[in-house]
């Protein structure tokens, strides 16, 4: 392996539910309306999440209204957006990906 290259041994899979899935699809047509190519550019920017947490998903914290502890939050960068992941095993489980603009406190809606 080439100098000053990683190479990520311990990575997760990263599994994204049907309801994370549905959300994004949303945000991408919500955003490519307002403007065409901002729904490219979100999706981008979540698969770029997702990459992340795939490499280190315990560097979020957990959700304070969460009584279990189980489930964590990442900013979707540049959109006011995060995915809700709990870690299970050596797998990141993606169950929502929530608008916190027009939703601040309802992110368990369907978690």
């Amino acid at each position: 392996m080439p100098s000053g290259s990683k190479k990520n041994s311990m990575s997760f899979t990263v599994i994204v539910k049907q309801e994370a899935h549905e959300d994004a699809l949303a945000a991408y047509d919500y955003y490519e309306e307002k403007q065409p190519g901002l729904g490219e550019r979100f999706l981008t920017e979540l698969q770029k999440t997702y990459l992340q947490l795939a490499g280190l998903p315990s560097a979020n914290g957990f959700i304070a209204e969460d009584p279990l502890k189980v489930l964590r939050d990442v900013k979707v960068a540049r959109f006011p957006y995060v995915a809700i992941y709990e870690i299970i095993d050596r797998e990141v489980v993606v169950y929502a990906v929530h608008n916190t603009y027009k939703h601040p406190r309802g992110r368990f809606r369907r978690v």
